[in-house]
């Protein structure tokens, strides 16, 4: 149910995040940071999906790849720790 609003794009979350490959709660949580333009339609939130792919390949992404090297950092030290 793609609707078109002032040239842009509007989706629901839910395909959104299926395209994405990311869950609801990220996009509703962004959305509600303001960092993804939404629309409600009745009791639905369509969120912008350029938005939504520039928030998740930009800001996203990264934080997740920066969690995994704070893991990981902490797994070498305590190996170390161990020996």
């Amino acid at each position: 149910m793609a609707v078109v609003i002032n040239g842009r794009t509007y989706e629901l979350v839910t395909v959104v995040a299926k395209q994405l490959g990311v869950s609801r709660l990220v996009l509703y949580r962004a959305s509600k940071a303001g960092k993804i333009p939404f629309v409600r339609i009745g009791g639905r939130r369509l969120v912008d999906l350029e938005a939504a792919q520039h928030f998740v390949a930009t800001q996203y992404r990264r934080k997740t790849a920066e969690a995994m090297r704070r893991v990981w950092r902490k797994r070498k030290q305590r190996k170390r720790l161990d020996k």
